[in-house]
């Protein structure tokens, strides 16, 4: 039986060097940077040694598809080969999780060594989990480990018959956030003056939109007074299949229309080099505002689109299933648990008590309207 053997393609997957295993392609790796060209002789070719190492590990990790039992660390590198040709930055992800807990130490042993039939529970996730101290962090980590397991319960080629950490208890998560006020965001603006960081967060502010989206946000995206990201590239994309549409109006639509013209290619919100806006650089900028007081230590870019969603509840403009499809939810639940924090406005609920018992329109002085009532004819 023929042997297989590494083989390049430059077309599949962007290139990159591939295997083909009991008739299932798996990728091994781009072409190393300073590697020989990519050659073909004698109906072989000639890959590099990390192609080389890779290679043999895949093999040596396919080897144990036989055996009544795998360690964690044989179930991960199975995962791992098959979701990083399909999408090689969440299996990035999934490496740096997985990789934490199964250096995991428990009574002395590697997590990574534990026989997932035999030895793994779900308390070794849970004591793992714990040394976080975010509930965020925790329940992220918990269900990344969980459905590694459950994708190998779900393989007929595995031989997992359970998963050993079903029963690992996922914390609830308690939002932290906080709405950024008005006089913050404009201390911010005024810190950051003819600063081109001040277009991005007026965007943030106008719009409550997600921060990674406007980092994407071009011009080819503007149409008819909104913004329109394709499935493809904002967050719920993958599940929802919609279109991400995001409204510009105000003193934004002016912003638009100069960085629109300024760069018609690539991201319009860019940073003082020209590159797009990134999660970390938006909190290198925050941290530096909380170092020199202007903003609270618990506001951070996401504190904009909470702010949207509970000034435009409290100011009753939007209702609570408008203000859900303007943040691009599908169903109110995110916004009434996460996103408004009207419920802390002492001034809005009392608001809410007098207008629950009042029968009649009110004028500002809090006197009741006169209605005209209109004569019989």
């Amino acid at each position: 039986m023929r042997q297989p053997h590494p083989w390049y393609s430059e077309t599949r997957s962007g290139g990159g060097w591939f295997v083909k295993l009991s008739g299932e392609q798996h990728f091994l790796g781009k072409q190393p940077v300073g590697a020989a060209k990519p050659v073909k002789r004698g109906g072989r070719w000639n890959p590099s040694s990390e192609i080389l190492f890779e290679y043999h590990k895949l093999m040596a990790v396919r080897d144990t598809a036989s055996k009544a039992d795998y360690t964690f660390d044989n179930i991960c590198a199975l995962y791992l080969a098959e979701l990083e040709p399909e999408n090689p930055a969440l299996a990035k992800r999934y490496k740096q999780i997985l990789d934490k807990f199964s250096l995991h130490v428990y009574k002395g042993r590697r997590i990574g060594k534990f026989l997932v039939n035999a030895e793994l529970e779900a308390v070794h996730l849970e004591s793992w989990a714990k040394q976080y101290p975010s509930d965020q962090t925790q329940r992220t980590y918990i269900t990344f480990c969980k459905a590694v397991m459950e994708w190998a319960v779900k393989k007929k080629n595995i031989n997992v018959h359970q998963n050993p950490l079903a029963e690992a208890k996922v914390p609830k998560v308690t939002s932290r956030a906080v709405v950024i006020s008005e006089d913050e965001h404009k201390a911010l603006l005024k810190h950051w003056n003819n600063d081109c960081f001040c277009d991005f967060l007026q965007a943030l502010w106008f719009t409550g939109a997600r921060p990674g989206e406007l980092a994407k946000v071009e011009a080819r995206h503007f149409e008819e007074g909104l913004w329109r990201l394709d499935p493809t590239e904002h967050k719920t994309g993958r599940v929802t299949g919609k279109d991400r549409l995001i409204g510009v109006a105000d003193e934004l639509y002016k912003i638009v229309k100069r960085l629109s013209k300024l760069y018609p290619e690539g991201p319009i919100f860019r940073n003082t080099f020209g590159g797009p806006w990134t999660i970390s650089a938006m909190h290198v900028r925050f941290e530096a505002a909380r170092e020199k007081k202007i903003i609270r230590v618990e506001v951070v870019p996401y504190s904009y689109r909470h702010a949207w969603a509970t000034h435009a509840l409290e100011n009753n403009r939007l209702d609570v299933y408008e203000v859900a499809k303007a943040l691009g939810h599908q169903t109110i639940q995110m916004v009434t648990l996460h996103y408004d924090h009207s419920r802390k406005n002492a001034a809005h609920l009392k608001d809410i008590f007098q207008r629950a018992r009042r029968s009649e329109p009110v004028n500002q002085d809090g006197n009741a309207k006169t209605r005209k009532r209109s004569r019989p004819s």
